[in-house]
Protein backbone atom coordinates (compact mmCIF):
# COMPACT_ATOMS: atom_id res chain seq x y z
CA UNK A 1 0.00 0.00 0.00
CA UNK A 2 1.33 3.51 -0.85
CA UNK A 3 1.54 6.14 1.55
CA UNK A 4 -0.13 9.20 0.99
CA UNK A 5 3.03 11.08 1.87
CA UNK A 6 4.76 9.47 -0.52
CA UNK A 7 1.45 9.23 -3.13
CA UNK A 8 1.83 13.18 -2.61
CA UNK A 9 4.87 13.76 -3.53
CA UNK A 10 4.66 11.50 -6.73
CA UNK A 11 1.97 13.12 -8.05
CA UNK A 12 4.01 16.62 -7.72
CA UNK A 13 7.06 15.33 -9.69
CA UNK A 14 4.56 14.26 -12.17
CA UNK A 15 3.00 16.84 -12.73
CA UNK A 16 6.14 18.73 -12.67
CA UNK A 17 7.67 16.74 -16.00
CA UNK A 18 4.52 16.88 -17.98
CA UNK A 19 4.69 20.81 -17.33
CA UNK A 20 7.91 21.04 -18.21
CA UNK A 21 7.36 18.66 -21.30
CA UNK A 22 4.62 20.81 -22.30
CA UNK A 23 7.03 24.51 -22.06
CA UNK A 24 9.88 22.39 -23.63
CA UNK A 25 7.83 21.28 -26.61
CA UNK A 26 6.19 25.10 -26.61
CA UNK A 27 9.81 26.91 -27.07
CA UNK A 28 11.53 24.34 -29.06
CA UNK A 29 13.90 23.06 -25.99
CA UNK A 30 12.18 20.09 -24.59
CA UNK A 31 15.66 18.81 -23.42
CA UNK A 32 17.28 21.53 -21.62
CA UNK A 33 14.17 22.59 -19.86
CA UNK A 34 13.52 18.70 -19.14
CA UNK A 35 17.24 19.12 -17.61
CA UNK A 36 16.43 22.45 -15.70
CA UNK A 37 13.23 20.65 -14.22
CA UNK A 38 15.15 17.79 -12.55
CA UNK A 39 17.59 19.95 -11.73
CA UNK A 40 15.09 22.73 -9.59
CA UNK A 41 13.25 19.25 -8.35
CA UNK A 42 16.75 17.80 -7.71
CA UNK A 43 17.06 21.23 -5.23
CA UNK A 44 14.02 20.93 -3.66
CA UNK A 45 14.70 17.64 -2.37
CA UNK A 46 17.84 18.85 -1.09
CA UNK A 47 16.19 21.35 0.37
CA UNK A 48 13.22 19.26 2.03
CA UNK A 49 16.43 17.21 3.33
CA UNK A 50 17.96 20.24 5.04
CA UNK A 51 14.52 21.29 6.86
CA UNK A 52 14.23 17.64 7.95
CA UNK A 53 17.68 17.09 9.44
CA UNK A 54 16.81 20.50 10.95
CA UNK A 55 13.83 19.81 12.64
CA UNK A 56 15.61 16.55 13.69
CA UNK A 57 18.16 18.26 15.59
CA UNK A 58 15.51 20.56 17.03
CA UNK A 59 13.82 16.97 18.06
CA UNK A 60 16.88 16.47 20.23
CA UNK A 61 16.33 19.33 21.90
CA UNK A 62 12.70 20.17 22.87
CA UNK A 63 10.09 17.01 23.01
CA UNK A 64 7.49 18.60 20.23
CA UNK A 65 9.22 20.36 17.60
CA UNK A 66 6.49 22.13 15.02
CA UNK A 67 6.44 20.22 11.93
CA UNK A 68 6.19 22.24 9.33
CA UNK A 69 7.74 19.88 6.31
CA UNK A 70 5.21 18.42 3.52
CA UNK A 71 4.49 15.44 1.43
CA UNK A 72 6.69 12.24 2.33
CA UNK A 73 8.98 14.48 4.68
CA UNK A 74 6.51 15.46 6.76
CA UNK A 75 5.50 11.86 7.67
CA UNK A 76 8.82 11.19 7.81
CA UNK A 77 8.79 13.21 10.52
CA UNK A 78 5.40 12.06 12.13
CA UNK A 79 7.09 8.84 11.84
CA UNK A 80 10.16 9.93 13.96
CA UNK A 81 7.58 11.56 16.47
CA UNK A 82 5.55 8.46 16.90
CA UNK A 83 8.92 6.06 17.57
CA UNK A 84 10.54 8.94 19.58
CA UNK A 85 7.24 8.07 21.83
CA UNK A 86 7.17 4.49 22.06
CA UNK A 87 11.37 4.87 22.66
CA UNK A 88 10.27 7.20 26.29
CA UNK A 89 7.40 4.97 26.95
CA UNK A 90 9.50 1.21 26.61
CA UNK A 91 12.69 3.38 28.25
CA UNK A 92 9.99 4.14 31.14
CA UNK A 93 8.81 1.04 31.49
CA UNK A 94 12.34 -0.88 31.36
CA UNK A 95 13.55 2.01 34.13
CA UNK A 96 10.51 0.98 36.21
CA UNK A 97 11.34 -2.69 36.19
CA UNK A 98 15.32 -2.10 36.63
CA UNK A 99 14.36 0.15 39.46
CA UNK A 100 11.79 -2.30 40.93
CA UNK A 101 14.77 -4.79 40.80
CA UNK A 102 17.19 -2.71 42.16
CA UNK A 103 14.38 -2.12 44.93
CA UNK A 104 14.16 -5.76 45.40
CA UNK A 105 17.93 -6.52 45.79
CA UNK A 106 18.37 -4.04 47.62
CA UNK A 107 15.70 -5.28 50.56
CA UNK A 108 17.85 -8.33 50.47
CA UNK A 109 20.53 -9.80 53.68
CA UNK A 110 22.03 -11.13 51.08
CA UNK A 111 24.87 -9.06 48.97
CA UNK A 112 24.45 -8.98 45.36
CA UNK A 113 27.09 -7.90 42.87
CA UNK A 114 26.55 -7.41 39.02
CA UNK A 115 30.03 -8.25 36.57
CA UNK A 116 30.52 -7.73 33.21
CA UNK A 117 31.69 -10.70 30.80
CA UNK A 118 35.17 -9.18 31.65
CA UNK A 119 34.69 -9.60 35.45
CA UNK A 120 34.53 -5.90 36.05
CA UNK A 121 31.53 -4.43 38.61
CA UNK A 122 28.96 -2.92 37.10
CA UNK A 123 26.08 -2.71 39.91
CA UNK A 124 25.72 -3.89 43.53
CA UNK A 125 22.94 -4.03 46.38
CA UNK A 126 23.49 -2.47 49.53
CA UNK A 127 24.48 -5.20 51.61
CA UNK A 128 27.50 -5.67 49.49
CA UNK A 129 28.43 -2.19 50.04
CA UNK A 130 28.08 -2.75 53.57
CA UNK A 131 30.19 -6.00 53.22
CA UNK A 132 33.42 -4.63 51.33
CA UNK A 133 33.01 -0.97 51.20
CA UNK A 134 31.73 -0.64 47.80
CA UNK A 135 31.94 3.32 46.20
CA UNK A 136 31.48 4.68 42.46
CA UNK A 137 34.97 4.54 41.84
CA UNK A 138 35.17 0.78 42.29
CA UNK A 139 32.45 0.77 38.92
CA UNK A 140 34.17 -0.90 36.24
CA UNK A 141 36.87 -2.19 38.45
CA UNK A 142 37.60 -6.03 38.65
CA UNK A 143 36.52 -8.06 41.62
CA UNK A 144 39.02 -9.81 41.84
CA UNK A 145 41.16 -6.50 43.05
CA UNK A 146 38.41 -5.87 45.53
CA UNK A 147 38.42 -9.46 46.79
CA UNK A 148 41.98 -10.86 46.50
CA UNK A 149 41.96 -13.75 48.82
CA UNK A 150 43.62 -16.46 47.04
CA UNK A 151 41.20 -19.03 47.63
CA UNK A 152 38.62 -16.75 45.69
CA UNK A 153 40.69 -15.53 43.08
CA UNK A 154 40.93 -19.48 42.37
CA UNK A 155 37.58 -19.98 42.40
CA UNK A 156 36.29 -17.04 40.22
CA UNK A 157 38.76 -17.79 37.51
CA UNK A 158 38.04 -21.48 38.04
CA UNK A 159 35.05 -20.97 36.00
CA UNK A 160 33.57 -24.52 38.41
CA UNK A 161 30.81 -22.45 40.78
CA UNK A 162 28.70 -25.89 41.63
CA UNK A 163 29.59 -25.51 45.22
CA UNK A 164 29.88 -22.32 47.14
CA UNK A 165 32.96 -21.03 48.71
CA UNK A 166 33.09 -20.30 52.30
CA UNK A 167 35.89 -17.36 53.60
CA UNK A 168 37.29 -16.55 57.28
CA UNK A 169 38.63 -13.00 57.84
CA UNK A 170 38.33 -11.09 54.78
CA UNK A 171 36.97 -8.14 56.25
CA UNK A 172 37.03 -8.61 59.61
CA UNK A 173 38.52 -11.46 61.73
CA UNK A 174 35.96 -13.35 63.11
CA UNK A 175 33.63 -13.36 59.75
CA UNK A 176 32.74 -16.08 57.42
CA UNK A 177 31.23 -15.19 53.92
CA UNK A 178 29.88 -17.90 51.31
CA UNK A 179 30.19 -17.13 47.90
CA UNK A 180 28.20 -18.11 45.19
CA UNK A 181 28.61 -17.63 41.43
CA UNK A 182 26.25 -17.85 38.78
CA UNK A 183 27.17 -17.25 35.10
CA UNK A 184 23.75 -15.99 33.12
CA UNK A 185 23.81 -13.92 29.31
CA UNK A 186 26.89 -13.57 26.97
CA UNK A 187 29.79 -13.88 30.13
CA UNK A 188 27.92 -12.17 32.84
CA UNK A 189 28.25 -13.04 36.10
CA UNK A 190 26.02 -12.87 39.34
CA UNK A 191 28.00 -12.79 42.72
CA UNK A 192 25.54 -13.86 45.65
CA UNK A 193 27.44 -12.71 49.17
CA UNK A 194 26.05 -14.04 52.30
CA UNK A 195 27.11 -13.55 55.77
CA UNK A 196 27.50 -17.25 57.49
CA UNK A 197 29.04 -16.33 60.80
CA UNK A 198 26.05 -17.06 62.65
CA UNK A 199 25.35 -20.27 61.06
CA UNK A 200 29.52 -21.12 61.29
CA UNK A 201 29.65 -20.56 64.56
CA UNK A 202 26.54 -22.48 64.97
CA UNK A 203 28.33 -25.39 63.78
CA UNK A 204 31.32 -24.92 65.82
CA UNK A 205 29.27 -25.47 68.99
CA UNK A 206 27.40 -28.72 67.73
CA UNK A 207 30.73 -29.90 66.56
CA UNK A 208 32.90 -28.55 70.27
CA UNK A 209 29.66 -30.03 71.92
CA UNK A 210 29.55 -33.64 70.11
CA UNK A 211 33.53 -34.02 70.26
CA UNK A 212 33.40 -33.20 74.42
CA UNK A 213 30.55 -35.47 74.92
CA UNK A 214 32.17 -38.52 73.39
CA UNK A 215 35.72 -37.82 74.90
CA UNK A 216 33.61 -37.69 78.31
CA UNK A 217 31.50 -40.51 77.67
CA UNK A 218 34.72 -42.76 76.68
CA UNK A 219 36.10 -43.11 80.27
CA UNK A 220 33.02 -44.31 82.14
CA UNK A 221 31.94 -46.76 79.63
CA UNK A 222 35.48 -47.82 79.70
CA UNK A 223 34.78 -48.42 83.65
CA UNK A 224 31.12 -49.87 83.34
CA UNK A 225 33.17 -52.10 80.36
CA UNK A 226 35.81 -53.46 82.54
CA UNK A 227 33.32 -54.13 85.36
CA UNK A 228 30.65 -55.87 82.88
CA UNK A 229 34.05 -58.46 81.76
CA UNK A 230 34.85 -59.26 85.27
CA UNK A 231 31.67 -59.93 86.55
CA UNK A 232 31.21 -62.31 83.04
CA UNK A 233 34.53 -63.83 84.40
CA UNK A 234 33.23 -64.54 87.46
CA UNK A 235 33.57 -68.86 88.25
CA UNK A 236 29.80 -68.86 88.68
CA UNK A 237 26.68 -66.60 87.96
CA UNK A 238 23.26 -67.09 87.62
CA UNK A 239 22.18 -68.53 84.00
CA UNK A 240 19.66 -64.56 84.18
CA UNK A 241 22.34 -62.31 85.01
CA UNK A 242 24.67 -64.15 82.57
CA UNK A 243 22.17 -63.19 79.90
CA UNK A 244 21.83 -59.59 81.18
CA UNK A 245 26.08 -59.30 81.19
CA UNK A 246 26.19 -60.45 77.86
CA UNK A 247 23.37 -58.10 76.71
CA UNK A 248 25.16 -55.28 78.65
CA UNK A 249 28.48 -56.01 77.04
CA UNK A 250 26.90 -55.84 73.72
CA UNK A 251 25.69 -53.15 73.96
CA UNK A 252 28.51 -51.21 75.54
CA UNK A 253 30.51 -52.27 72.54
CA UNK A 254 27.66 -50.41 69.93
CA UNK A 255 28.10 -47.50 72.46
CA UNK A 256 31.83 -47.60 72.11
CA UNK A 257 31.93 -48.01 68.33
CA UNK A 258 29.58 -44.99 68.11
CA UNK A 259 31.57 -42.92 70.52
CA UNK A 260 35.03 -43.83 68.13
CA UNK A 261 32.84 -43.08 65.03
CA UNK A 262 31.87 -39.78 66.96
CA UNK A 263 35.33 -38.92 68.00
CA UNK A 264 36.22 -39.65 63.72
CA UNK A 265 34.34 -37.64 62.04
CA UNK A 266 34.38 -34.55 64.59
CA UNK A 267 38.33 -34.67 63.65
CA UNK A 268 37.78 -35.07 60.05
CA UNK A 269 35.40 -31.81 60.23
CA UNK A 270 37.62 -29.69 62.70
CA UNK A 271 41.22 -30.46 61.62
CA UNK A 272 41.89 -27.73 58.81
CA UNK A 273 45.69 -28.73 58.78
CA UNK A 274 46.27 -29.56 55.41
CA UNK A 275 46.91 -33.55 55.75
CA UNK A 276 49.90 -35.70 56.04
CA UNK A 277 50.59 -36.04 52.46
CA UNK A 278 52.65 -39.35 51.11
CA UNK A 279 52.51 -42.43 48.78
CA UNK A 280 50.14 -44.97 49.04
CA UNK A 281 49.76 -48.21 47.47
CA UNK A 282 46.92 -48.87 46.32
CA UNK A 283 47.18 -52.62 45.68
CA UNK A 284 48.84 -53.99 49.61
CA UNK A 285 45.83 -51.38 51.16
CA UNK A 286 43.03 -53.13 49.08
CA UNK A 287 44.67 -57.20 49.96
CA UNK A 288 44.79 -56.06 53.99
CA UNK A 289 41.39 -54.75 54.07
CA UNK A 290 40.08 -57.47 52.69
CA UNK A 291 42.09 -59.89 54.68
CA UNK A 292 40.62 -58.43 57.48
CA UNK A 293 37.18 -58.42 55.92
CA UNK A 294 37.69 -62.38 55.32
CA UNK A 295 38.46 -62.39 59.36
CA UNK A 296 35.18 -60.96 59.97
CA UNK A 297 32.86 -62.68 57.53
CA UNK A 298 32.85 -65.40 59.84
CA UNK A 299 30.24 -67.97 59.48
CA UNK A 300 28.55 -65.70 56.71
CA UNK A 301 28.92 -66.95 52.63
CA UNK A 302 29.74 -63.78 51.66
CA UNK A 303 32.11 -63.92 48.26
CA UNK A 304 34.75 -61.23 48.59
CA UNK A 305 36.96 -60.42 45.41
CA UNK A 306 39.44 -57.98 44.63
CA UNK A 307 41.20 -56.81 41.52
CA UNK A 308 42.91 -54.47 39.72
CA UNK A 309 45.71 -52.38 39.07
CA UNK A 310 48.35 -53.60 42.00
CA UNK A 311 51.02 -50.99 40.83
CA UNK A 312 48.31 -47.71 41.49
CA UNK A 313 50.31 -45.33 43.77
CA UNK A 314 47.99 -42.76 45.21
CA UNK A 315 49.20 -38.97 46.73
CA UNK A 316 47.37 -39.26 50.26
CA UNK A 317 46.76 -40.42 53.66
CA UNK A 318 47.30 -44.14 54.09
CA UNK A 319 45.13 -43.81 58.01
CA UNK A 320 42.23 -41.68 56.39
CA UNK A 321 42.28 -43.99 53.17
CA UNK A 322 42.15 -47.35 54.80
CA UNK A 323 39.38 -46.08 57.62
CA UNK A 324 36.93 -45.45 54.13
CA UNK A 325 37.85 -48.37 51.81
CA UNK A 326 37.23 -50.60 55.42
CA UNK A 327 33.88 -48.91 56.31
CA UNK A 328 32.53 -49.03 51.84
CA UNK A 329 33.60 -52.90 52.17
CA UNK A 330 31.97 -53.63 55.35
CA UNK A 331 29.42 -51.63 54.98
CA UNK A 332 28.71 -54.25 52.02
CA UNK A 333 29.41 -57.36 54.07
CA UNK A 334 26.63 -55.94 56.97
CA UNK A 335 24.07 -55.01 54.68
CA UNK A 336 24.16 -58.37 52.34
CA UNK A 337 22.29 -61.33 52.51
CA UNK A 338 24.60 -64.62 52.37
CA UNK A 339 26.01 -65.67 49.30
CA UNK A 340 26.11 -62.41 48.14
CA UNK A 341 29.27 -61.21 46.14
CA UNK A 342 31.16 -58.41 46.96
CA UNK A 343 33.64 -56.86 44.51
CA UNK A 344 36.39 -54.27 45.36
CA UNK A 345 38.08 -53.02 42.56
CA UNK A 346 40.99 -49.88 41.42
CA UNK A 347 41.95 -48.48 38.39
CA UNK A 348 43.09 -45.08 36.75
CA UNK A 349 41.00 -44.11 33.84
CA UNK A 350 42.03 -40.77 31.40
CA UNK A 351 39.81 -38.86 33.50
CA UNK A 352 40.29 -40.17 37.35
CA UNK A 353 40.94 -43.00 39.89
CA UNK A 354 38.32 -45.10 41.39
CA UNK A 355 38.33 -47.12 43.99
CA UNK A 356 34.38 -48.85 44.02
CA UNK A 357 33.10 -51.35 46.34
CA UNK A 358 29.99 -53.34 44.73
CA UNK A 359 27.87 -55.55 46.21
CA UNK A 360 24.96 -57.97 44.92
CA UNK A 361 22.73 -57.47 47.98
CA UNK A 362 18.84 -55.96 48.47
CA UNK A 363 20.15 -52.93 46.88
CA UNK A 364 19.10 -49.10 47.59
CA UNK A 365 15.77 -47.32 46.77
CA UNK A 366 17.39 -44.27 44.40
CA UNK A 367 14.99 -41.79 47.32
CA UNK A 368 17.51 -42.69 49.71
CA UNK A 369 20.72 -42.11 47.49
CA UNK A 370 20.89 -38.30 48.20
CA UNK A 371 20.94 -38.40 51.69
CA UNK A 372 23.03 -41.71 52.60
CA UNK A 373 26.19 -39.62 53.56
CA UNK A 374 24.20 -37.70 56.56
CA UNK A 375 25.26 -38.29 60.03
CA UNK A 376 22.92 -40.88 61.27
CA UNK A 377 20.80 -41.11 58.25
CA UNK A 378 19.28 -45.07 58.02
CA UNK A 379 17.54 -46.70 54.83
CA UNK A 380 15.92 -48.89 57.62
CA UNK A 381 16.39 -47.81 60.91
CA UNK A 382 15.36 -51.19 62.72
CA UNK A 383 17.65 -53.94 60.55
CA UNK A 384 20.74 -51.12 60.99
CA UNK A 385 20.48 -51.39 64.98
CA UNK A 386 19.77 -55.10 64.41
CA UNK A 387 23.37 -55.32 62.73
CA UNK A 388 24.73 -53.04 65.03
CA UNK A 389 25.85 -49.98 62.71
CA UNK A 390 26.43 -46.19 63.94
CA UNK A 391 25.00 -44.70 60.53
CA UNK A 392 28.68 -42.59 60.48
CA UNK A 393 30.46 -44.71 58.29
CA UNK A 394 29.09 -43.21 55.42
CA UNK A 395 29.77 -39.90 56.64
CA UNK A 396 33.21 -40.81 57.89
CA UNK A 397 34.01 -41.65 53.90
CA UNK A 398 32.49 -38.31 52.91
CA UNK A 399 35.02 -36.52 54.99
CA UNK A 400 37.66 -38.35 54.03
CA UNK A 401 37.24 -38.20 50.12
CA UNK A 402 36.89 -34.39 50.36
CA UNK A 403 40.00 -34.07 52.19
CA UNK A 404 41.47 -35.32 49.07
CA UNK A 405 39.74 -33.91 46.56
CA UNK A 406 37.96 -36.77 46.12
CA UNK A 407 33.90 -37.62 45.01
CA UNK A 408 31.57 -40.29 46.59
CA UNK A 409 29.10 -41.59 43.66
CA UNK A 410 26.53 -44.01 44.85
CA UNK A 411 24.69 -45.92 42.23
CA UNK A 412 22.04 -48.72 43.37
CA UNK A 413 18.76 -50.59 41.87
CA UNK A 414 16.37 -52.67 44.42
CA UNK A 415 16.97 -56.04 43.98
CA UNK A 416 20.23 -55.99 42.08
CA UNK A 417 22.87 -54.50 44.46
CA UNK A 418 25.03 -51.49 44.79
CA UNK A 419 28.11 -49.47 43.90
CA UNK A 420 29.89 -47.38 45.90
CA UNK A 421 33.22 -45.26 44.11
CA UNK A 422 35.63 -43.25 45.37
CA UNK A 423 36.37 -40.78 42.32
CA UNK A 424 39.83 -39.36 42.74
CA UNK A 425 41.23 -36.73 40.81
CA UNK A 426 44.24 -37.69 38.35
CA UNK A 427 46.85 -35.03 39.70
CA UNK A 428 46.99 -37.69 42.61
CA UNK A 429 47.93 -40.38 40.94
CA UNK A 430 51.69 -41.06 41.87
CA UNK A 431 53.48 -42.58 38.34
CA UNK A 432 55.49 -45.39 39.96
CA UNK A 433 59.21 -45.33 38.82
CA UNK A 434 59.75 -48.47 36.29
Amino acid sequence: MIRRGFAVELRWFVLSMAAAAIVGVAVGYFLAVMCLALLLYVCWLFYNITRLEAWIIAARRKTNPRNELYGIFGEIAEDVVLLRKRYQKEKLRLQAVVSRVQDMTSALTDGVVLLDSLGNIEWWNEAAKQMFDLRDVDHGHKLTNIIRHPRFVKYFENGKYGDPLELEGIRHPDQHLQFQIHPFGQGERLVVLRDVTRVYKLEQMRKDFVANVSHELRTPLTVVRGYIETLSDAPSIPPAWARALTAMQGQCQRMTALINDLITLTKLETDEREIRQEAVDIGPLIQTIMSDAQALNGESTHTLIHKGDDNLVLRGNEKELRSAVSNLVFNAMKYSPDGCKIEVQYTANEHDVVISVSDTGVGIDPKHLPRLTERFYRVDGGRATTMGGTGLGLAIVKHVLLRHDAQLRISSKVGKGSTFSCHFPKARLIKRAK
